[in-house]
């Protein structure tokens, strides 16, 4: 093959330029050209190409602000830029092209996709990556966001039923979409489901810490799912001038310090502080109108 007699640098260069498709292709063509694909610059330069974040950049970032985690020491050492590529790349083209493939999936393949969304949105870039310096955009969540929303993996009709975890992994990501259009019937069922799910007491108890948990102490992401449809769909009935109030949404609302207003740095989340929670006396009391409410008042440290 007259292609391989290139200097290896300028072969690099050529398929820099390639689909990893095609890429893939040509380290099918021969032994050498399968040795040539090895080369772990190469997957690092392509990585680049695709403008996903640096792993490493975002390591130090987190470090940073204090967000360092044990899970991402192996980032510290020798990256494998050709797997974390090419597990990127087969996941995007089973949610988008390959939909009606996914759903033919072992559970155990299908759990490992939505697993790598779930692991790209845990280690985000942190909005404010120390000493009061912004990052505004995280390419990892822009991606994340286009490839999820151009997918019908994780809308409400996809979900997984066959199995429980699979359908958890779904909801888990699908609470952090901006994807909320409640105009329609299908949307009007999905907003009474959701109340009669968020709204049905029997659903806190003692063994689940009266909390949208399960007996195990695992968050329930069925049950945030359901909670965000309901006060989503209540702020969409509030009058357009105090639509405002809505809270930011959307993949890049997930990200450390992204939250509106002052907080201390070690309030990552932003929920320090004081919040007035207005509760409607029961109707069943003779002594309360329709206009009785009394506040009470709580701290962001007890809801944490």
């Amino acid at each position: 093959m007259q292609l391989l007699t290139v200097p290896l640098e300028l072969l690099h260069r050529i398929l820099i330029f390639c689909h990893p498709c095609d890429i893939a292709s040509f380290s099918r063509t021969c032994r050498s050209a399968h040795e040539v694909v090895q080369d772990g610059y190469l997957w690092r330069q392509i990585w680049h190409t695709y403008s996903f974040d640096n792993p490493h950049l975002v390591l130090a970032y987190r470090q940073a602000v204090g967000l360092y985690t044990p899970e991402m020491e192996p980032l510290s050492a020798n990256y494998q830029w050709r797997t974390q590529f090419t597990q990127r790349i087969r996941a995007e083209l089973l949610v988008t092209k390959r939909q009606q493939h996914f759903s033919s999936l072992s559970l155990r393949d299908k759990e490992a996709v939505l697993q790598l969304f779930i692991s790209i949105l845990e280690q985000a870039l942190p909005a404010d990556v120390g000493h009061g310096e912004l990052q505004d955009l995280s390419a990892d969540i822009e991606w994340a966001q286009r490839v999820l929303s151009e997918s019908m993996v994780i809308a409400p009709g996809a979900l997984s039923l066959e199995d429980e975890e699979i359908h958890e992994l779904q909801a888990r990501i699908r609470s952090g979409m901006d994807e909320f259009n409640w105009d329609g019937k299908a949307q009007c069922k999905r907003r009474n489901r959701s109340r009669a799910i968020v709204y049905n007491l029997q659903n806190y108890n003692h063994g689940n810490g009266y909390a949208p948990c399960h007996a195990n102490g695992k968050v329930n992401w069925i049950h945030i799912g359901c909670i965000i449809d309901v006060i989503s769909s209540n702020l969409q009935d509030l009058p357009v001038q105090i639509s405002p109030a809505r809270p930011p949404s959307g993949f890049g609302s997930l990200r450390p310090y992204s939250a509106p207003g002052g907080y201390s740095p070690k309030d990552w989340a932003g929920v320090e502080g004081w919040f007035a929670v207005y509760l409607q006396k029961p109707a069943y009391d003779n002594k309360a109108t329709g206009e009785d409410t009394f506040a009470l008042w709580i701290t962001g440290k007890d809801l944490v």
